[in-house]
């Protein structure tokens, strides 16, 4: 749905202001949504159906690029039709090997994602799959599911949820296990979760669910480890993959990520195959951190689906309080930050990023440059990035909606861009807002989340360099 600007004029001897009018028709647009049936931004489930899901019948062990472009070939017709095209990895670049220009190619008005009159369908899809805040209390049960903790440390082990697949005799079946990851601030209590466990289990996956340091039920037993949005979860992860590779019925691992899951997503299959030293890591922060043990984790891939890319402008547009009628996501992304630093005991909580680690290893003077340093996939004000994606040797796949909201989709292009590991691609949708991949598109959406993870037929990491 899209409105055109107000104009202007005078009628009956008024004045008719554009701002008021917006104003007005965004209060009316608002109740309308919310009033409406089946309320086009409150939480939904989105269930698989597994008679309407496709198996790309892909030719066997290709690397996540090439395919991407046979999966896309035989998974397009899935998509609504659109009068934008779907973008593959090489499109993202012109022939010089620059990022092309999002905002022509799609005649966005980046300024206006977050208005209701421009992006009502992005809005809309973002907001059902994702969930309210859950505070402390635990997610109610999924059926075939049980709590399990993933051990980390002597001092930490992860909150979790797992299914084991099983065959029509009812015995736990061999197969790849994928582990799940939540949002910003956010546990197992999303919906989204729970459709997407059950249906990765129901099709012959086993499924892990994590809350990480500092979400869910991790953070109410130990409430003093803080979560470090990314630094220590990456390497947590890793060890993820090794308790769970250590289970018998579990042949490989992968990993899904959506959002700020989708950095700590990115964040693992970077740390799997970085170098010891790497610039992104400057030498005091290489003395905090753990070493990692050798092996091979997230064998079967890692899809990640709009993840957060220029996290510096995010942080920077968190920093002030946000309206929800100008900027509705980043109001509601500020309410959630609040709540959960409440939860957390912070002193006078804000909606701002740029405080909300308070891990005890990180003290020394100069740790918060290196922790964005860390974090840093795009150059920043004069600050550079290091190519983190060129050391990625795990199938690893990102998908992006056009209409983000919230993580701009030139980020994808300026990220994709003379890039040229073999094991990582993208593909952008010219819909789905952020992460509101299932509403806007549900048996594509599952077709190629199981496509991806199909242990013959699904990418394979490219030989080693």
């Amino acid at each position: 749905m899209h409105f055109h600007r107000a104009r202007r004029h005078r009628a009956s001897g008024l004045c008719y202001c554009p701002d008021l009018t917006k104003v007005i028709l965004a209060t009316l647009l608002c109740a309308f949504a919310t009033a409406a049936p089946g309320c086009y931004f409150s939480e939904h489930s989105f269930p698989i159906d597994a008679d309407r899901t496709v198996r790309a019948n892909t030719p066997k062990n290709l690397t996540t690029r090439k395919w991407l472009v046979s999966a896309h070939a035989e998974l397009k017709d899935l998509l609504p039709r659109h009068h934008n095209p779907v973008l593959l990895t090489e499109d993202l670049s012109d022939p010089s090997g620059r990022p092309i220009d999002m905002v022509s190619t799609y005649s966005l008005e980046p300024d206006k994602l977050e208005s209701m009159f421009y992006n009502w369908t992005g809005l809309s899809y973002s907001a059902q799959v994702t969930g309210a805040d859950a505070g402390n209390t635990p997610a109610p049960e999924w059926p075939g599911f049980v709590d399990v903790w993933a051990p980390i440390n002597p001092e930490l082990k992860l909150a979790a949820r797992l299914g084991m697949a099983r065959g029509p005799d009812g015995k736990v079946i061999s197969a790849d296990c994928i582990v799940l990851l939540p949002g910003l601030c956010g546990g197992n209590n999303v919906i989204r979760q729970r459709d997407l466990a059950a249906s990765l289990k129901s099709s012959g996956l086993h499924v892990l669910a994590v809350e990480t340091r500092g979400q869910g039920q991790t953070a109410v037993r130990y409430p003093d480890v803080a979560c470090t949005w990314g630094l220590f979860e990456s390497l947590d992860l890793l060890l993820v993959a090794d308790w769970l590779q250590a289970k018998p019925m579990v042949r490989r691992t992968g990993l899904i990520g959506f959002s700020w899951g989708g950095v700590h997503a990115m964040l693992t299959a970077w740390s799997e195959g970085r170098p010891g030293e790497h610039p992104s890591i400057s030498p005091r922060l290489s003395q905090t951190l753990p070493n990692i043990p050798p092996g091979q984790r997230y064998q079967a891939g890692v899809l990640v689906f709009s993840p957060i890319l220029d996290v510096d402008v995010l942080a920077e547009k968190l920093a002030t309080p946000q309206s929800y009628l100008m900027h509705p996501f980043r109001a509601g992304l500020q309410r959630t930050i609040k709540n959960w630093k409440t939860l957390r005991g912070f002193p006078n909580p804000t909606g701002s990023l740029y405080d909300v680690v308070r891990c005890k290893k990180l003290t020394y003077d100069g740790w918060r440059d290196d922790h964005r340093r860390f974090l840093r996939f795009l150059p920043y004000k004069g600050e550079p990035s290091y190519n983190q994606f060129a050391d990625v040797r795990v199938p690893m796949l990102l998908v992006h909606g056009v209409n983000d909201p919230v993580a701009p989709a030139q980020t994808v292009a300026q990220l994709t861009a003379g890039l040229k590991n073999p094991n990582v691609a993208t593909i952008v949708l010219p819909t789905g807002g952020h992460i509101g991949f299932a509403p806007y598109a549900k048996d594509w959406y599952y077709s190629m989340i199981l496509s991806f993870f199909d242990p013959i037929r699904g990418p394979k990491p490219a030989p080693r360099r």
